[in-house]
C-alpha cells in the first residue's frame, strides 16, 4: 500500500515537472519564433535597404556621363553602369556579371590591352589616370576612350579587384588626329615651299651669274677679237719692217763705203742721232716689240680660254689651261704696289688628261677661289708695313692632279692669309654670307662656286683653314663624266 502511494506521488511529481518543462519549452520556442520573425523582418528590411541602396547607387552610376565598371582579381566583371552596357551591346548591367573582356565585342588586341593595364594597376596598387584606349563598340563603331583605373580593396586593405571609369573622347581624338595630320601636311608643305624657295633662289642666282658671265664672256671675247686685229697687223708688219731696216742699214753701209767723207753737215747729223747706238738698239727695239706682241697674243688666248661658252654637254678641258688663264686675268691684282710686294704664285700641275666638264663654269669657279685667296691676303696685310710683308711674303699655291684612285680631278688653292674660324668655315658656302665689308662682297661667289661643282659636276668643294695660318680650298670633280661611265 505504501509502495503504491509512493509510486503515485512520484508519478504526479514527474507529470508536474514535465508539464513545467513543456511549458518552459513552449515559451522558449515562442521566444525563438518571435526572434526568428524579428530577424526575418530585419533581414528583409536590410535586404530592402541594400537593394534600395544598390538601386540608388546604380541610378547614380547610370546618371553619370562616364562609363563605369568593376572587376575581381581574375578580371571577371562584377558590375557596370548603363553607359557601359550600351558600349558593350548588352541589355542590362546584370548581363555583365561573370563575363571577361574576351566575351565582349572588343577587338582581341583591345581586350588584351585592357587586361594588361588592369594587371599593372593591381600589381602596383597604384591608380592610373588618363589612359588613352581604343574601343570597338557593340554597334561596330570604333571609338577612343580616356580611362581612369584604380585598385579595389577589402577591409583589410588587400587588393580584390579594379574599378574603372572612362569617357568617350572620339571627337577630341579625331580633332587632335586631324590637327596632327594638318600640322604634318603644313609641315610637309613648309618643307616643300622652303625647298622650292631655295631652288628658286639658287636658280635666280645661277641665272644672274650666267647672264653676268655671258655678258662678260661676250665682252672678253670681243676684246680678244679686237686685240687680235692690231696684233695681227703688227706681227704681220714687224718682219718686213725688220727687213726694211736691214736694207736701210745696208744702204748706209754702202754710202759710208762710197763716201768716207760725206761732209760736215752729214757728220754732224750722224753724231746728233748717234748712228752707232741707233744701229745697235733698233734691232733690240724690234725684238721687244715682238715679245710685246707675243705677250698680247698670250693675253688674248687666255681671254678666249676664260670666256669660252659652255655647251649643253660636257666637253674635254685641260684644267691647267683654265687656271693659267684665270691667273693671267688676275695678274694686275698680284703685282707689287706701293703698299706691298708682289703676291707669289706657285703652280704644281701633275700629268692629267683633259677632263669632261663645263669649262666656262669651272673657269668661273677658279676665278672665285683665286680672287678669294687674294682678298684673304690683302686682309692679312692690313696694319703691316711693306718690309713686314716682304719678310713673310704673300703666297698662293695652286695644285692640279688626279687622285690616287685616278677617279677624281683635284684642284687645290692654298693661301697663307688670315685663315677662318670654325664658325666662318661652316657658313662660307651659304648664300649671301660674306666676311667682307659693305660694298666689297656679295656673298654669292663661293655659294655659286659650290653649286657649280656639286650640282653641275657631281663633285665636292671643301675648305680647310686654321685661323692665322691661311686657308685651302679643295675642289674635286669626276675625271670622267658620270653619264659617260654609265653609258
Amino acid at each position: 500500500m505504501k509502495a503504491t502511494d509512493a509510486l503515485s506521488s512520484l508519478h504526479d511529481a514527474n507529470i508536474a515537472y514535465l508539464e513545467q518543462a513543456l511549458s518552459e519549452a513552449q515559451a522558449e520556442i515562442t521566444a525563438l519564433k518571435q526572434a526568428r520573425d524579428q530577424e526575418s523582418r530585419e533581414r528583409r528590411r536590410i535586404e530592402h535597404d541594400l537593394k534600395t541602396s544598390q538601386q540608388r547607387l546604380q541610378l547614380v552610376m547610370d546618371t553619370l556621363p562616364e562609363s563605369i565598371f568593376w572587376k575581381d582579381q581574375d578580371l571577371v566583371y562584377l558590375g557596370c553602369n548603363q553607359n557601359f552596357v550600351q558600349d558593350a551591346g548588352l541589355n542590362s548591367p546584370h548581363d555583365i556579371v561573370g563575363k571577361t573582356d574576351f566575351d565582349l565585342p572588343w577587338k582581341r588586341e583591345e581586350a588584351e590591352f585592357y587586361r594588361t593595364c588592369d594587371r599593372r594597376v593591381m600589381q602596383s596598387n597604384q591608380a592610373e589616370m588618363g589612359i588613352i584606349e581604343p574601343q570597338l563598340k557593340g554597334d561596330g563603331q570604333q571609338t577612343w576612350l580616356e580611362t581612369n583605373k584604380a585598385p579595389l580593396h577589402n577591409v583589410q586593405g588587400d587588393v580584390i579587384g579594379i574599378l574603372g571609369t572612362y569617357q568617350d573622347i572620339t571627337a577630341r581624338q579625331q580633332a587632335e588626329m586631324a590637327l596632327q595630320e594638318l600640322n604634318e601636311t603644313l609641315s610637309q608643305q613648309t618643307v616643300e615651299l622652303t625647298s622650292t624657295l631655295e631652288q628658286l633662289q639658287q636658280s635666280q642666282l645661277q641665272l644672274i651669274q650666267q647672264e653676268k658671265m655671258s655678258a662678260l664672256g661676250n665682252l672678253v671675247a670681243g676684246i680678244a677679237h679686237e686685240i687680235n686685229n692690231p696684233v695681227g697687223f703688227l706681227a704681220g708688219n714687224l718682219q718686213p719692217a725688220q727687213a726694211y731696216i736691214q736694207d736701210l742699214f745696208g744702204l748706209l753701209d754702202l754710202y759710208q763705203a762710197a763716201l768716207p767723207s760725206p761732209g760736215e753737215v752729214i757728220e754732224d747729223e750722224i753724231d746728233a742721232i748717234n748712228l752707232a747706238y741707233l744701229r745697235e738698239d733698233l734691232p733690240q727695239v724690234l725684238r721687244s716689240m715682238r715679245e710685246g706682241i707675243k705677250r698680247i697674243g698670250s693675253i688674248s688666248t687666255s681671254l678666249r680660254t676664260f670666256s669660252r661658252a659652255d655647251t649643253e654637254h660636257r666637253i674635254p678641258f685641260k684644267l691647267h689651261e683654265g687656271l693659267d688663264s684665270t691667273l693671267l686675268i688676275l695678274e694686275h691684282r698680284l703685282k707689287a704696289d706701293e703698299h706691298r710686294p708682289a703676291i707669289q704664285v706657285s703652280t704644281h700641275y701633275r700629268e692629267m688628261p683633259a677632263i669632261e666638264c663645263f669649262p666656262g663654269q669651272l673657269n668661273q669657279v677658279f676665278m672665285n677661289l683665286l680672287a678669294n685667296a687674294i682678298d684673304a691676303l690683302e686682309e692679312s696685310n692690313r696694319g703691316q708695313s711693306f718690309d713686314d710683308i716682304q719678310a713673310q711674303p704673300n703666297h698662293i699655291t695652286v695644285t692640279a692632279e688626279l687622285s690616287a684612285c685616278q677617279q677624281w680631278a683635284v684642284v687645290k688653292v692654298r693661301d697663307n692669309g688670315v685663315g677662318m674660324t670654325a664658325e666662318t668655315q661652316a657658313k662660307i658656302f651659304e648664300n649671301l654670307f660674306t666676311t667682307k665689308g659693305v660694298g666689297q662682297g656679295t656673298g654669292l661667289g663661293l655659294a655659286i662656286a659650290r653649286q657649280i661643282v656639286v650640282e653641275k659636276h657631281q663633285g665636292t668643294l671643301e675648305v680647310h683653314s686654321t685661323l692665322g695660318q691661311g686657308s685651302e680650298f679643295v675642289l674635286k670633280i669626276p675625271a670622267i663624266a658620270p653619264e659617260l661611265i654609265e653609258s
